[in-house]
């Protein structure tokens, strides 16, 4: 069995299984599902909770693996309404038929079983792959693993998706060092090696996201040279909890990477950032140097217009202005050229005086906050960590205040970014008008401001308004397909959103039927509808008298694998909903559309025409039996199945000549009896009946 889930183990006694355990199986099967991307990403054993090495084996017992997927559909059942898991359980109940098919068959069972193995196998090393570079690292540069940097391990492994568990198994397999102190990257630990993988992910993260590639990691970060350990934690923080939302592909996998080196090589400290300019100015160099000896060839001096064009190509490169120039000069002199100065450039940067022991104004910073400039009030502020007295406890609390808005900023860009996902413009210009009130400064993870927002936001509300203002008002069908339009550019428009409601109510189900099976499952069924986008809500009736909802499908039927035990069904209840407007509820224990059997006539015939007769049922692919009958294709008919213990269970009633039963247990076909309904038949008639075993 593999670490990354957790299905069941076989027994003791051959081709059993363990019984189902529906709170571990949501914790280790469906968590991991989930965080891995959905039900694409595994296979049917991890998913019906069946063991892996047994199937490979031969070992399991078929009625043992038949009882597990009809355990663990029943539970996908109960589980339609889960607040975290609802939409992966809606798909695995959609795609359970395909899913299962090769699990039922004995021999395509076991050619699946060994894929499957091979694939998690794959799967296990690539999640491994991220932390097992990193401790090879770290043993060719220490010969084992120091202690002081095992945290680190663990948060590179989260990155990946490993618990702490999965990575100590890993580190147990090196040498533990002695806590050391390593001193902070420079040029030469930031090996020429490292600094080109690091280029060529910031390309390729460029390319995914359709953008220019950032030059360095700080401009990854949206961040300058010039930007404190405090600045790089904070901004790395934002781009992890954006990471953990991005779907498992390959900018995944490029943003983890890249933010395994904003950790080893910025977030250290400032001798760690320093160290990483130096290597950024080492490779911005070897540019220049070139390009220098070729604009010093003629003249045998660099000129204003090269050396701005140079200066400028460093500050693009990644370094700040100050560096980029110093740069270009030094690389002029190792050549022995005169060096023209840039005409309008500013004077060389002068440093501040150390501020005087009264501190900073506060007054300033708490301007600069009230304005929604926090970056700018933490920069007044300084470093209040020397300041005594009053005012050092006033400034360090002020100091806190700015963090609180900042973090929150951070949070709201989050926020902001999965509503403009899913194009709730509304809901984004809210949030960036709340940015440029209260953190004008704090940029989103990817550069953008919150002005950006705002406008971007804005633009889409206006277009989405100007849709709805030309929706039309005539036929209804034309106007709910314009409101609908409507919602596509902009999911949460209010007049778009209550136009819809405005519509004329679904219409409801005119009957409800309910009867177990022979697992104790309970099949629902009514009356199927003609409208477009209707979806049926489905209740269960409980002991105390409430409604526990059962499910929600567009289709007109639905099993409930977790209906208690007893001989008779339980009361259901069905509505029909459509954009947010709900129809009346029609229950199972109601009198349906009036039913009544008719009279059969000598000639065997009717008021609607002559009754079923040569009933046919045959398996079709996936389990399903399809029951076929001679009869009048206009008349309505109910197809009943009769069950191991004697009783009947209702398939559906149906105006044809054929339904498809998909509730049947593999094994021997049971027994199908169709009765013709008559509407305007007497009490007492007895309806024309036929059943398939004559």
């Amino acid at each position: 069995m593999t670490s990354w889930a957790g299905p069941a183990v076989v027994t003791d006694r051959p081709g059993t299984l363990e019984p189902f355990d529906p709170n571990g199986y949501r914790k280790s099967v469906l968590a991991a599902v989930d965080r891995r991307g959905g039900p694409d990403t595994s296979d049917a054993f991890e998913l019906y909770d069946i063991p892996v090495h047994a199937a490979v084996a031969g070992t399991l017992d078929d009625a043992a693996v038949l009882a597990r997927i009809d355990e663990v559909w029943g539970f996908w059942q109960r589980q339609r309404d889960h607040p975290k898991y609802r939409v992966l359980v809606a798909e695995l109940v959609a795609s359970h038929e395909a899913r299962s098919a090769d699990l039922r068959d004995p021999g395509q069972r076991r050619i699946a079983a060994v894929a499957a193995r091979a694939v998690r196998e794959q799967r296990d090393a690539a999640r491994y792959q991220l932390l097992d570079a990193a401790i090879a690292r770290l043993v060719d540069r220490h010969g084992g693993v120091p202690a002081d940097k095992v945290e680190g391990l663990h948060d590179v492994g989260a990155l990946a998706g490993l618990d702490r568990a999965e990575v100590t198994a890993r580190l147990n397999r090196h040498r533990l060092l002695p806590a050391t102190a390593a001193p902070a990257p420079d040029a030469a630990a930031v090996g020429p090696e490292r600094r080109r993988q690091i280029r060529a992910l910031l390309d390729e993260f460029g390319r995914l996201t359709g953008g220019t590639p950032p030059p360095t990691l700080l401009a990854l970060l949206g961040l300058g040279a010039e930007a404190g350990p405090e600045e790089v934690a904070e901004r790395a923080a934002g781009w992890r909890a954006r990471a953990r939302e991005l779907p498992p592909d390959r900018l995944r996998v490029v943003v983890d990477e890249l933010l395994v080196h904003v950790a080893d090589l910025l977030e250290a400290g400032p001798r760690a950032i320093a160290g990483y300019l130096t290597a950024v100015g080492a490779d911005v160099a070897e540019m220049l140097r070139p390009q220098v000896r070729a604009a010093v060839l003629v003249e045998d001096k660099l000129v204003a217009e090269d050396h701005a064009h140079l200066v400028d190509t460093g500050v693009g490169a990644g370094l700040d202005r100050a560096a980029a120039a110093a740069l270009v000069a030094r690389l002029a002199a190792e050549l022995g050229a005169e060096v023209e100065p840039v005409p309008g450039a500013a004077a060389p940067p002068r440093r501040d005086p150390a501020p005087s022991p009264r501190g900073p104004d506060l007054r300033e910073v708490r301007r600069a906050l009230r304005e929604g400039r926090p970056r700018a009030a933490a920069a007044l502020l300084g470093d209040v960590r020397g300041l005594d007295g009053a005012p050092g406890t006033q400034a360090r609390a002020l100091a806190a205040e700015i963090e609180t808005v900042i973090a929150d900023a951070a949070r709201t860009w989050l926020v902001l970014d999965t509503a403009r996902a899913a194009r709730r413009w509304v809901e984004a210009a809210t949030l960036a008008d709340r940015l440029e009130r209260t953190a004008s400064d704090v940029p989103a993870p990817d550069g953008r401001t919150a002005a950006d927002a705002a406008a971007e936001a804005g633009g889409h509300v206006v277009a989405a308004d100007r849709a709805f203002a030309r929706v039309p008002a005539g036929p209804p069908g034309d106007r709910v397909r314009a409101l609908r339009a409507v919602l596509e550019g902009c999911a949460d428009h209010v007049g778009a959103l209550a136009g819809l409601s405005e519509g004329a109510s679904p219409v409801a189900p005119t009957w409800v039927s309910a009867a177990r099976d022979a697992a104790g499952a309970v099949l629902v069924l009514w009356e199927p509808t003609v409208a477009a986008g209707v979806t049926h809500k489905v209740e269960r009736l409980t002991p105390d008298g409430s409604w526990r909802v059962v499910g929600r499908t567009t289709d007109a039927a639905i099993e409930d694998g977790g209906a208690p035990p007893g001989v008779e069904a339980p009361v259901y209840r069905v509505t029909s909903l459509i954009d947010g407007r709900t129809s009346a509820s029609t229950r199972s224990d109601e009198a349906p559309e009036p039913v009544a059997a008719q009279r059969v006539s000598p000639s065997g015939s009717g008021p609607s025409g002559p009754g079923p007769s040569v009933v046919r049922a045959e398996r079709g692919p996936g389990g399903v039996v399809h029951v076929s009958w001679a009869g009048e294709p206009t008349a309505r008919y109910r197809v009943r199945r009769r069950r191991p213990d004697g009783g009947w269970s209702v398939v559906g009633r149906v105006a044809g000549t054929s339904i498809d039963d998909g509730n049947v247990p593999l094994g021997n076909l049971p027994v199908y009896e169709v009765v013709l309904v008559d509407d305007g038949a007497s009490p007492g008639d007895v309806a024309p009946r036929a059943c398939s075993d004559g």
